[in-house]
């Protein structure tokens, strides 16, 4: 026991000094690290058992940064340190659960800012990339889904419909999500917000107009003809089908200036829901394949 005893001391020793290499290294505000340094003088008291001073180093470092609602990626701290993403992500929940310290999940409000700052993404569309977060999360996108995915979902769309150029695979890669799940919450989040939006961009709106653009999307989420569409254009063409359909003053041209989707898709795609809705009528334009 004395021998276990003392080499934990020992672990102990060299985890505040690993804890102060890996923040100073990230640059990590020193307040950060006073953090992590008051959670891990918890350890002896409570007899953890120090498996590596690195792995739990970097663990009370992401739980300190994730308390404070400083983002920082923990696959950042594993290429820092050698320790698998896999190996913090576990310390970290031994330690929360050993010391009683719940995680908040971490913010994407605040990953956005973060990562808009470190693209230097114009304000305005910083804006609008935080308003959209918000009606997901008030939508119920967020519920079980990774922030870091969720944020590039929400800035891939608003830089889609704007003049900054970045690419899917850019902002999955500055943020360490694969493009395909970054996609899949596009499409959720566009889904789950597409008559909130509409309703922005038309506040005389009526609540039925704003139920048919949640229709139409929910629709073609199941939809053959719509297999394989970008979701954005998908979006656009529900809007146009609403806003004609309630005599809403707009455009393709409209459409296509918001959304960053070409104008001779937008009208494909608002063929393919007429055809869809009316089938027995004939298609104002042709669709695409």
């Amino acid at each position: 026991m004395t021998e276990r005893t003392d080499t934990n001391s020992q672990s102990q020793t060299e985890l505040l000094e690993r804890i102060t290499a890996i923040q100073t290294d990230l640059g990590i505000d020193e307040t950060t690290r006073e953090y992590a340094m008051s959670i891990v003088a918890e350890i002896p008291s409570r007899e953890i058992w120090i498996r590596s001073p690195t792995r739990t180093a970097a663990a009370a470092l992401l739980m300190a940064c994730r308390l404070r609602e400083i983002p920082v990626r923990v696959t950042v701290l594993a290429e820092q340190t050698s320790v698998t993403k896999a190996n913090i992500l576990d310390e970290m929940q031994r330690l929360s659960n050993e010391l009683e310290i719940a995680i908040p999940l971490e913010d994407p409000t605040t990953i956005l800012e973060e990562t808009c700052g470190e693209l230097a993404i114009p304000e305005s569309v910083e804006n609008r990339a935080i308003r959209l977060a918000e009606l997901g999360d008030s939508a119920g996108v967020t519920s079980g889904v990774s922030p870091y995915t969720f944020a590039a979902a929400v800035l891939y769309i608003v830089c889609t419909a704007s003049d900054v150029d970045l690419s899917q695979a850019e902002i999955a890669s500055h943020l360490d999500v694969s493009t395909a799940t970054l996609r899949d919450r596009r499409d959720d989040l566009l889904e789950a917000t597409g008559g909130q939006l509409f309703e922005r961009r038309f506040p005389e709106a009526s609540s039925d107009a704003i139920a048919l653009v949640d229709s139409l999307l929910r629709d073609a989420r199941d939809a053959n003809w719509a297999a394989n569409k970008r979701f954005l254009g998908l979006v656009a063409g529900a809007w146009l089908y609403t806003a004609r359909q309630y005599d809403l003053e707009t455009s393709v041209a409209d459409f296509a200036s918001l959304t960053g989707i070409s104008e001779s898709t937008i009208q494909a795609r608002y063929d393919q829901y007429d055809a869809h809705r009316n089938p027995s009528r004939t298609p104002q334009g042709k669709c695409d394949p």
